[in-house]
């Protein structure tokens, strides 16, 4: 039997826009896909932490829980285009302030993999992330991945372009992620059936898999709205969102499939609804984010997660009463908590934003204490008690050892 094609050739039946319906693939349904209220958690992910609480590297196994496992030889994928040099940026810290400014971590060659690996997850958990981004791509480009490790290629693929957009690098995460070029390319797709299919020649037609994608569900949905960015068409991130939506529901409806993984697939068409509204306000399309906030539809209760994201992106389009709103009666939620202030800074009341930030800074139970001392440093600078701005980032940084205080 043929072999898939080691190219990248569109796949023709599935489609590159939204299809017209009154009600798209990113709205959750009620009938065929109902599950139990209570939830399930779909995965025990293993702890990042090894047994001697040093970083092993083993998350990075782990970045999506329903991805195929590593692939028969007969259906190995090469991916070397991912692995030139040529695909990353060189990049720079001379942008940072000098106190704030940490040299790039060298790789070692001799060192096995899973050091490198746990080096990396270091980088991660202290949020050192344009040193997370250089160093996921020193390993990509050495000779310490093969081509068709495919978990570990996505992963450290994932990270860089995850890390180069949370430290401010959104543009060249843009520019590297045309180096997948085409995920609903055939490339991408495997079909396990031909692997079986000699073993189990009378199997129910009915009952077999369809093809599965191999990138992991985070990178799949980051490169959409990255890949809208660097070829400068902002329709290619919702048609993109739509397309995966529809994979999503067909995952969800699959008969093989356990509740558990029912559940997660059904939280991904969740977030992928609210990151069509956050396209269309990066699109400056404000009356249809708002319209499409409003018919988003959640199988059971919101979580505050996701409330606290549809009141940010209420923010973004204007709505300030709206977003008052969305947790209703539970304003002693820490999520809600966290609205006030940023609410009182969207209305230009900076004043009470410090005094509402201080409050929150001073709740030690928070583990987001370096977002409220950087929000409650900016209001400082609005209301112009510039003496005091530098106390709220210092005492953060000095509580992480990356800077020392210079008056």
């Amino acid at each position: 039997m043929d072999s898939l094609p080691d190219k990248h050739i569109r796949n023709i039946s599935r489609s590159s826009r939204p299809r017209s319906s009154t009600r798209g693939p990113l709205d959750a349904s009620d009938d065929p896909l109902a599950l139990p209220k209570t939830p399930i958690s779909p995965i025990k992910h293993e702890s990042m932490l090894a047994a001697d609480d040093t970083f092993s590297g083993a998350s990075f196994y782990e970045l999506d829980p329903l991805a195929p496992d590593d692939l028969p030889e007969t259906l190995e994928k090469d991916l070397t285009f991912l692995l030139h040099h040529g695909n990353f940026h060189t990049l720079s810290h001379l942008d940072i302030p000098p106190p704030l400014r940490s040299e790039f971590l060298i790789l070692n060659p001799g060192e096995p993999l899973s050091t490198s690996l746990g080096a990396l997850e270091k980088l991660l958990a202290e949020g050192r992330f344009l040193i997370a981004a250089h160093f996921s791509a020193s390993i990509l480009t050495s000779s310490l991945i093969s081509p068709t490790d495919i978990k570990i290629i996505f992963s450290l693929f994932y990270t860089r372009l995850a890390c180069l957009d949370l430290s401010g690098n959104t543009v060249l995460a843009a520019q590297e992620s045309k180096a997948l070029e085409d995920l609903s390319s055939a490339f991408y797709y495997i079909d396990l059936k031909l692997e079986s299919a000699a073993a189990d020649n009378d199997k129910d037609p009915e009952h077999e898999q369809d093809p599965r994608h191999i990138v992991p569900w985070p990178l799949r949905v980051l490169a959409v709205r990255l890949q809208s960015i660097g070829f400068g068409d902002s329709r290619r991130s919702i048609g993109g969102l739509y397309e995966i939506g529809l994979e999503a529901r067909r995952e969800i409806m699959r008969s093989e499939a356990t509740e558990a993984e029912r559940e997660l697939w059904k939280q991904r068409l969740a977030d992928l609804g609210v990151r069509s509204v956050n396209a269309l306000i990066e699109m400056g399309d404000f009356d249809a984010a708002r319209r499409s906030l409003d018919s988003l539809r959640m199988s059971g209760p919101e979580s505050n997660i996701t409330k606290l994201r549809k009141a940010l992106l209420l923010l973004r389009i204007g709505d300030l009463d709206a977003a008052s709103q969305v947790f209703g009666d539970a304003n002693e939620r820490k999520e809600a908590a966290l609205l006030k202030p940023l609410i009182s800074m969207s209305d230009g009341r900076f004043a009470d934003a410090v005094a509402e930030w201080r409050i929150l800074g001073e709740d030690k139970t928070r583990t987001d204490g370096a977002l409220v001392a950087q929000n409650l440093a900016v209001c400082l600078l609005y209301v112009g008690q510039l003496d005091e701005v530098l106390d709220p980032l210092y005492s953060i940084h000095l509580l992480e050892g990356s800077c020392e205080r210079i008056d």
